[in-house]
């Protein structure tokens, strides 16, 4: 019973922290690089609030699920899958540093976005990558049971690094149409 309450509690935590992240990712393409308004950044420092705390609840639910695993079957441990979630949570976790003492406050300057240098901005755009497609991967790590002790940990960060490799570059495409003054509709 704890054990379904835990997996329960990681689950809830873990659409809570995408369903946020997905919604302030929408909000900052509808600035489409410009200054953000007080309100924006106000709803960009409390949603990275809400997802730092979802993602503290994750790491300590995570880790309690994997030692109960543990202590119910020694080999628990054996699963490549598992390796490999603690492997992109831990990427995500890191970003999200990145994201919060070095993206979020060139998103939020009174320039905005696009009055960055060029450096600045490709480091705002890959840490910006990075967070969507770790936590995407991670929630899909979280149902992927058929790749239980048969993935590879290999076969599981290539499959990350190449959906990361893809978005990337879907990204980058983008981003070169804002700098070029191309601005999508976004309502």
């Amino acid at each position: 019973m704890i054990k379904t309450l835990l997996v329960y509690a990681h689950l809830i935590a873990a659409c809570l922290a995408v369903g946020i992240l997905l919604i302030q990712d929408l909000a900052l393409v509808k600035w489409q690089g410009r200054a953000m308004d007080t309100e924006a950044i106000g709803n960009l420092q409390r949603n990275s609030g809400i997802v730092s705390l979802a993602l503290v609840a994750l790491w300590v639910t995570g880790l309690i699920i994997v030692a109960m695993g543990y202590i119910e079957n020694p080999a628990y441990l054996m699963n490549q899958k598992l390796w490999a979630k603690f492997s992109v949570v831990s990427i995500l976790t890191i970003n999200g540093l990145f994201l919060h003492f070095y993206s979020f406050p060139r998103l939020t300057a009174p320039q905005g976005f696009l009055g960055a240098n060029t450096m600045e901005q490709l480091v705002v755009l890959i840490t910006a990558v990075v967070s969507l497609v770790s936590w995407l991967y991670a929630c899909y790590l979280g149902i992927a049971r058929p790749w239980n002790n048969v993935a590879t940990y290999a076969y599981v960060m290539t499959i990350y690094a190449v959906i990361f490799v893809v978005s990337l570059l879907v990204a980058l495409e983008c981003w070169r149409g804002l700098r070029s003054g191309f601005r999508p509709v976004v309502r």
